[in-house]
This record gives C-alpha cells, sequence and structure tokens, in this order.
C-alpha cells in the first residue's frame, strides 16, 4: 500500500483528476459569467427598444413600422407555440389601435412579444450570443488533457517494467536480460543502460563464483594429501597439531563457501536452538586454541539458550572473539549473555573510529599492527543482518562489549530440556 501511494503513475493520476477537475471548473465559472454579463447587457438593450417601440405606438406607429424597426435591429419571427403561452391573459383595450411591446424571459433566451388588436407576435434577437463554442472548447480541452495523460502513462510504461525486471534481477540468474534494438525515448534508452550493466555484473558475479569454486576446488586435493601425511607422524603431539590445522584450513574453505552464498544471497537460513557451550566449543575448535596452553575465552553463560543459524552464528562469533583476543591488552575475552544478548568483552582502549567505520569491507585502524584483510567485522556485520539480529558496540569501564541483540532465548535453559547439541562442522566436510 504504501508502494501505491508513493507510486509515479498514482502522482501523474492525481495531477490530471486535479488538472481536469481545475479546467472543468474554470470553463464552468468562465461560462457563467459570460452568460450573466449577456443577460445583463441585453436586459438593458431589451428595455431600450421595448421604450422605443411603445413609443412609436403611442404616436400611433402601425405595426409596420415596428416590424421593421426590429428586422434592422436583427430580430426575426419565431413561429412556435411558445407565443401563447407568454402572451398575457390580460386583453388589451377595447379602441387601441397601436402595439404594445413586452420582454419575456425563458430558459431559451429573452423574447420580445408585440402585442395588437389582431393578434401577438414573438421575436428573438439573431445576433445574440451562442455558447455552443465555449462547450466545445471545453469539451476539446477535456479530450486533449485525456490525451496527453495516456501518452505519458504509455510513456512510463516501460519504467514499470524495467522496476519489475529490478525487483526479480535476482531471480533471473541464469538468463541474461536481451537489449532493444531501436529505443524510442530516454526511459528506453535508461532500460537498455540498466540491462547492459546488470548484463555486466552477471557475468562479474558468474567469473567470481567460478574462481572461487576452483580456488576451493584446488585447495582441497593439497590439503586432503596433508591431512594424509599429517597421519603417519609418529609424534603424537605434532600429529594432532598438523590434523587440527589441515582440519581447519579445511573448514575455512567451507566459511568461504558459506560466506559468498550469503553475500550472493543464495544462503538459506535455517535457526535452531542450542546452548551457549556448545556454540563456544565451535568456535574454540575454529580458532585453533591449544590444548595445551590457557584457554583465553571465559564462559559465564555456558547455558544460555540461542536460536540462529548454527554454523553461520558460529562463524560470526569466531571473528568476534578472533578479535577480542587480538585487540585485547591482556589477550583474553569473557562471554556472557545478558536479557536478549550476547556479550563479547575484552579489556581495552575505546574504538577509535565509529562502530559503523569498521562494518566497512578492508577497514583497517591505522594504530593497531596486526595483519589481516579488515574483513573482520563486514563478515561480522553481514551474518548479523542476515539473521535480523543487532550488533551495539559500547565501552564502559575500560571494557570493549560488543553485544548482539535478539539471539538469545533464555538466559539459563533447563538441562532436561537441552536441545541436541549440534553436529560439528568438521564432521560435515
Amino acid at each position: 500500500m504504501k508502494h501505491f501511494w508513493n507510486s509515479i503513475f498514482f502522482k501523474i493520476t492525481l495531477l490530471f483528476c486535479a488538472a481536469l477537475l481545475g479546467f472543468f471548473a474554470l470553463s464552468y465559472f468562465f461560462i457563467k459569467d459570460k452568460i450573466e454579463e449577456d443577460q445583463h447587457i441585453n436586459s438593458i438593450k431589451y428595455n431600450q427598444i421595448v421604450m422605443t417601440i411603445n413609443e412609436i405606438g403611442r404616436f400611433g406607429g402601425g405595426g409596420d413600422v415596428v416590424k421593421k424597426y426590429l428586422h434592422d435591429l436583427g430580430f426575426v419571427e419565431v413561429q412556435d407555440s411558445i407565443k401563447d403561452q407568454l402572451r398575457d391573459e390580460d386583453k388589451l383595450p377595447e379602441g387601441f389601435v397601436g402595439t404594445i411591446a413586452k420582454i419575456r424571459n425563458t430558459n431559451n433566451g429573452i423574447y420580445i412579444l408585440l402585442e395588437d388588436n389582431k393578434g401577438a407576435i414573438l421575436y428573438r434577437d439573431s445576433t445574440q450570443s451562442s455558447y455552443d463554442r465555449f462547450y466545445f472548447i471545453t469539451l476539446a480541452g477535456i479530450l486533449m488533457l485525456t490525451f496527453i495523460y495516456a501518452l505519458l502513462l504509455k510513456a512510463l510504461i516501460p519504467l514499470n517494467t524495467l522496476r519489475s525486471q529490478v525487483a526479480n534481477i535476482d531471480s533471473m540468474q541464469s538468463d541474461y536480460i536481451r537489449t532493444k534494438r531501436d529505443p524510442k525515448d530516454e526511459i528506453e534508452l535508461l532500460a537498455n543502460e540498466f540491462y547492459k550493466f546488470s548484463n555486466k555484473v552477471k557475468a562479474l558475479n558468474e567469473s567470481r563464483l567460478l574462481f572461487l569454486r576452483s580456488i576451493m576446488h584446488e585447495l582441497k586435493t593439497p590439503i586432503t594429501k596433508g591431512r594424509i601425511t599429517a597421519e603417519m607422524v609418529e609424534n603424537p603431539q605434532q600429529k594432532e597439531r598438523l590434523c587440527s590445522a589441515f582440519s581447519r584450513l579445511n573448514e575455512l574453505i567451507s566459511e568461504f563457501a558459506k560466506i559468498e552464498q550469503l553475500v550472493s544471497r543464495m544462503y538459506a537460513i535455517k535457526k535452531s536452538e542450542f546452548v551457549l557451550e556448545d556454540l563456544i566449543e565451535q568456535t574454540q575448535n575454529m580458532l585453533l586454541i591449544d590444548s595445551a596452553t590457557p584457554n583465553p575465552i571465559t564462559l559465564n553463560s555456558p547455558y544460555a539458550l540461542i536460536k540462529a543459524d548454527f554454523e553461520l552464528f558460529a562463524i560470526a562469533v569466531k571473528n568476534m572473539l578472533d578479535n577480542a583476543i587480538k585487540y585485547g591488552d591482556d589477550g583474553k575475552v569473557c562471554v556472557y549473555t545478558q536479557d536478549d544478548s550476547l556479550c563479547v568483552e575484552n579489556l581495552g582502549s575505546p574504538l577509535k573510529f565509529g562502530i559503523n567505520e569498521y562494518f566497512k569491507p578492508y577497514f583497517r585502524d591505522s594504530k593497531k599492527n596486526i595483519q589481516g584483510f579488515g574483513l573482520g567485522m563486514y563478515i561480522i556485520k553481514t551474518i548479523l543482518d542476515n539473521q535480523n539480529f543487532r550488533l551495539k558496540y559500547t565501552h564502559e569501564n575500560g571494557k570493549n562489549i560488543f553485544a548482539i541483540r535478539g539471539c538469545v532465548v533464555e538466559n539459563f535453559c533447563d538441562l532436561k530440556n537441552r536441545p541436541a547439541k549440534p553436529e560439528p562442522i568438521a564432521d560435515k566436510l
């Protein structure tokens, strides 16, 4: 409904109706004013004519003189039954030999009625203004406005078609849009340029997708061979580390594929409920945290119930924990829940720039001398936005707090009703 009120077609239709109503009102009042003006002028004119005729009749002037006088003024005799309706019931005095003239106003105009002892004659001014031309001009104006309105709507139809194709551009993944050979107006030219641009973007996306898939496919072989070789290492500790590293490389390829699908809007979000403890365990595996070293992650709400897409949410939380550990002053991070929010907290100075700046791809804080491409926060924001979660940043008591709002169902889950532990991502590869 909101789109309907903001539609350019609705606005043009509204303007057309207003213009048509305004033109009709202007014509109506103009014609009405013209009629009233002519009636006033004719009233004065007819009164003078009647006075003159009556003066002629008073001095004995005959009917022939009066008729000639009216004929010279442009009056013609009317042969109509209306004459009897306009006559007075009172008869002329006996012995009256003159002619009496009277004015008769009717819906059809003003007449002059001549009466004598022989009868009555009705006259109408043949030079009286006709208003048919004004009605014709009004009708022509209405037809012209309607014609312009129809032409304008016809010219804008390609714009509506373009809007529909833009709205459905995601569904046209395999088909390229054809352009018109001979565009007729600026709108069709605009449509052609858009089609060319969309085809270029589609080709670019396809080449990018092919490139990424080729890279991921080519990496699978050496990673698999490396994993097989690592299994042959005799030292248990080195073997575990090598196998964990190759497993993580395999997981990274899967993460890249999911993120690429998410950015391309080809990934179907599947939300499920799980406890925070299982999520943090998954992120620890993804971060390759060595079990022989102190765990930098402190979990204060292990049995909080969360509802999200587990795999994507784990990628987002992993990036948040990785940033908190790398940029924290003590290399530690605390995870807990508060109301409907999952909070990640570390010790450190406040962000140098606004949080929205860090959401931009390839953004780097110049004061941080840490390797990376500046994609961590961009990936986090993209994943959370696609699941309708909000990320809020605050700095309190020397600590940076990042809160993911809307993901927590309960801050403590009854262990009897605890959801099944999600399958580790590594096991799906």
